[in-house]
């Protein structure tokens, strides 16, 4: 997701005024566009598709920071939570969430 600053600076005037034109090369190019009000960055715009990308790509990265401390953990002989009393937070946890709606 390299940008071109060139083209992928714009003010946020033109981007209201041209709105199909640039969401057309959001979609084509994938990559941001950054907003400017009065000469200064105050928004980025991402296609859906870009955004899930993204999007996708830090979850991935948080479930690889967790596992890799599980790991850790484990190694230092952490054993974690035995399976009865998991499932018995498990149902307590639901439970709360049913009566708070």
């Amino acid at each position: 997701m390299n940008m071109i600053l060139a083209k992928d600076i714009v003010s946020l005037t033109d981007f209201a005024r041209q709105t199909r034109k640039h969401t057309d090369e959001l979609k084509k190019t994938r990559r941001p566009r950054v907003l400017t009000h009065n000469g200064k960055a105050t928004a980025v715009v991402l296609s859906v598709d870009a955004y899930q990308k993204l999007a996708d790509e830090a979850h991935e990265r948080q479930m690889d920071l967790r596992l890799q401390a599980a790991v850790e953990a484990y190694a230092q002989g952490e054993r974690g939570v035995p399976l009865d009393e998991a499932f018995q937070q498990l149902r307590k946890r639901l439970k709360s969430r049913s009566t708070a709606r």
